[in-house]
């Protein structure tokens, strides 16, 4: 670096020292971190497996109740279940419940007499001190009965005893009643003392819809009715009105026993549970909003239908202020699971309000954020808070209240430094002309002892890029149409383009087709000569059996293949990337 250059550096530094010596407005944010709460809550269901609950199909009701509940609840809840007579006979601890469990209740054998305190006791020791809510659920005949009678009121005794201490630690006993004109339900001593539920089975109610209600109406879990129907099999469209939800279950409960369920629909995993008069489908991270429903009875019966979403959010704050208008903005960001912004969503977004001290507040939508004003003329503190309908759906979310201070800067009147900046430029072309001309001379002075100047030529950097290998193999495995269209292979090798679209290689190969979102597909050259993609839109790419996620980088090697899905499965495009011959490029 000639000397010049270095006089020139230096100079350029100095001006920028002067500059930070005078003030200058700026737009300052600051991020408000908020901590989760989270509230586990814990229901244990007692079955009694004594002889005296025999009845006609009593027992497999009892066990689709435990396990509908189970599979239906949302995530804040932990379930297990005992099984009990005089001892337990079967268990399973809390997130333990599934289709198994459902299978290994049909094999439990129904005899002996029932002592329901030591399942009460059992259940007391499994619970989690720190759970917000403890419930124990019998579904029971309600007898206590053992060989004698002195030792049937010793049981009776110990029971009510168990129930007081339950009582104690806070647990509620709910109870599903199954009447038996035979016995009298000393079961229900413990409802009454804890303040818990209880449902007769057979008061113009059947055990399945006591079981809905308690879903719904005792625990309060959101949900949407898709609808009631009187038939032998059907089938359904569910809309889930977007793909932002953390699970989508869909509950069908009905009066005659179930043959066959079925649910279809692109998502990361697909959980089922079945019983003899319903049936849970559990999709995880749902990827499209369109879900198909089909099922058949036994016999003809009535059928309910229920969607059960659960959402996970979260929020954070940030506070701008712009001096020019005198007002500050607060950035509110609302974000699920996957962090994708949830406000770009229309039907989430509509049950989103922003409250500052207690009012709410107008916001509009900038890239997924909230923007809320608010003009103040002096420094303030003003509580904001995050208030989410959940519009029947279950929404769990940090608490967003908080206080923020706004504070107004100090704006001091800036004196004029126009002299002195003239002083200091017209010092500064002195300085630098003189060291020009000095150069010069020396210069001057050395051409003439050496006779020449060499001068070293600068390279400029190379940096480093990569560019389209081999060729693509294109074939419409199944189109919207019934005309066919025949493979094409595409050279890729020596292209000058940056990137191309899907959208230029289906035109390029004669396919007529409209496909959603096929320009937001686009590939680029990879290094060892692999081939990159990136997916921006809502067409769904399956590479070795997975679904690739949106926005992520991607790469292809010679010899591999994807499969492109475009309009909800209406067309199917398989792409093949393969080297080519020297001959050939």
């Amino acid at each position: 670096m000639g000397k010049v250059e270095k006089i020139t550096i230096k100079l350029a530094m100095l001006f920028i020292g002067l500059s930070l010596l005078f003030p200058a407005r700026v737009l300052a944010a600051e991020k408000n971190e908020i901590n989760e709460i989270t509230e586990k809550k814990q229901i244990i269901f007692l079955l009694d497996a004594s002889k005296s609950m025999q009845g006609d199909g009593q027992w497999i009701e009892a066990a689709d109740s435990a396990c509908m509940i189970a599979s239906a609840l949302p995530k804040e809840y932990e379930v297990a279940l005992l099984v009990y007579n005089t001892e337990i006979v079967y268990e399973e601890d809390f997130g333990n419940i599934n289709q198994k469990t459902r299978h290994a209740l049909e094999t439990v054998e129904l005899q002996g007499y029932t002592t329901p305190a030591v399942a009460l006791e059992t259940a007391a020791d499994m619970f989690d001190s720190a759970a917000a809510d403890k419930r124990v659920v019998f579904i029971s005949d309600g007898e206590i009965s053992l060989r004698d009678q002195s030792e049937t009121e010793t049981a009776i005794r110990q029971f009510e005893n168990m129930v007081d201490q339950i009582a104690e630690q806070g647990i509620k006993i709910d109870m599903f009643a199954i009447p038996n004109d035979k016995t009298e339900n000393e079961v229900s001593y413990g409802t009454k003392v804890t303040s818990g539920e209880q449902y007769t089975v057979g008061e113009n109610q059947t055990i399945e819809e006591i079981t809905a209600k308690y879903l719904f109406q005792t625990l309060q879990i959101e949900k949407i009715e898709l609808g009631e129907a009187v038939s032998g099999e059907g089938n359904m469209t569910v809309d889930l009105q977007d793909t932002y939800m953390q699970n989508a279950k869909i509950l069908l409960v009905s009066g005659e026993n179930i043959e066959d369920f079925h649910v279809a629909g692109q998502c990361e995993s697909l959980n089922m549970l079945q019983g003899n008069k319903f049936a849970v489908a559990e999709l995880e991270n749902p990827l499209e909003r369109q879900i198909t429903m089909d099922y058949s009875l036994e016999n003809r019966g009535n059928v309910h239908t229920y969607l059960i979403k659960e959402y996970f959010l979260k929020a954070d704050m940030e506070k701008s202020y712009t001096s020019e208008e005198g007002t500050f903005t607060l950035k509110v960001n609302v974000v699920n699971h996957q962090e994708k912004p949830v406000l770009d969503s229309e039907t989430l977004k509509d049950s989103i309000s922003v409250l500052i001290n207690g009012k709410e507040a107008s916001y509009r939508v900038e890239n997924g954020t909230a923007m809320v004003p608010y003009q103040t003329d002096e420094t303030a503190k003003v509580n904001v808070e995050i208030a989410i309908q959940p519009s029947g759906n279950v929404v769990h979310y940090i608490k967003t209240a908080d206080t923020v201070e706004l504070t107004v800067p100090v704006v001091e009147e800036e004196p004029d430094y126009t002299v002195l900046w003239i002083v200091i430029i017209s010092l500064c072309a002195v300085v630098l002309l003189l060291s020009v001309l000095y150069e010069r001379k020396k210069q001057k002075k050395n051409d003439g002892e050496t006779g020449s100047i060499i001068i070293e030529k600068s390279e400029p950097p190379v940096l480093p890029k990569y560019d389209f290998s081999g060729q693509l193999a294109v074939y419409l495995l199944k189109g919207e149409q019934e005309d066919d269209v025949a493979p094409c292979s595409i050279k890729l090798f020596g292209k000058s383009r940056k990137s191309i679209s899907f959208d230029w290689i289906k035109d390029r190969c004669g396919i007529d087709y409209k496909l959603s979102d096929a320009d937001k597909i686009r590939f680029t050259g990879g290094k060892d000569h692999a081939l990159c993609f990136k997916n921006s839109g809502y067409a769904t790419i399956v590479k070795e059996n997975q679904i690739l996620k949106r926005e992520r980088k991607y790469s292809l090697y010679y010899g591999e293949k994807i499969l492109l899905i475009f309009n909800n499965g209406g067309t199917e495009i398989e792409l093949h990337y393969k080297n080519m011959k020297p001959s050939e490029r």
